[in-house]
């Protein structure tokens, strides 16, 4: 079976992740516990990923915003972020980078069962995840943010940077996680 063979799908209940586990303990403790709580609050929005009738990852959305200070705006303009340049009119840019907060959609939990890790499903999920965000219609969004677990032991944060993401924030010792964005549209 391959990525292609994957089916997303917008759930209510995490009664299907009974069985899921990605291998990350705090992660999987979470998911068992946590993250039903999260979904009836409406935090987020919880999809499950299927091959086969099996679930193989999970993800979860929400609304954000993100907060780019002068270093950000200037490395984004400068074409040198991981985040890329974003594709702005000329007759916007004053007033795109005059703002201090942008719309983004945010990857508030994402987990691939651990068997299936290294397959290419996150990447393909990050790639179907900014689809999505760019097709929708409901609200402005300009970027994806994720706060990437960054833990000894396991760390999101190369990941994330392979599919285009970059820090919005120093690396914080204290802290289980990095916060990350990438822009949606870009030249």
């Amino acid at each position: 079976m391959g990525i292609r063979h994957l089916e997303i799908k917008s759930v209510e209940t995490t009664s299907n992740l009974k069985d899921f586990h990605c291998g990350i303990p705090a992660m999987d403790e979470f998911i068992h516990g946590g993250l039903q709580t999260s979904v009836r609050h409406h935090f987020c929005q919880l999809y499950e990923v299927k091959e086969s009738n099996e679930v193989v990852a999970m993800f979860a959305l929400s609304f954000d915003s993100i907060d780019l200070d002068a270093d950000d705006k200037e490395e984004i303009s400068l074409g040198i972020s991981a985040t890329g340049v974003p594709d702005i009119s000329s007759n916007y840019e004053d007033t795109f980078y005059s703002k201090r907060r942008y719309p983004a959609l945010d990857i508030a939990y994402l987990a691939v069962r651990e068997d299936r890790r290294n397959c290419h499903i996150g990447t393909y999920l990050i790639a179907q995840i900014k689809k999505k965000a760019i097709e929708q219609t409901f609200a402005g969004c300009q970027f994806l943010s994720v706060e990437a677990y960054n833990v000894p032991g396991y760390s999101a944060v190369g990941f994330y940077e392979k599919c285009g993401f970059a820090p919005n924030e120093l690396s914080n010792p204290n802290k289980d996680t990095l916060r990350m964005f990438c822009t949606l549209y870009s030249k």
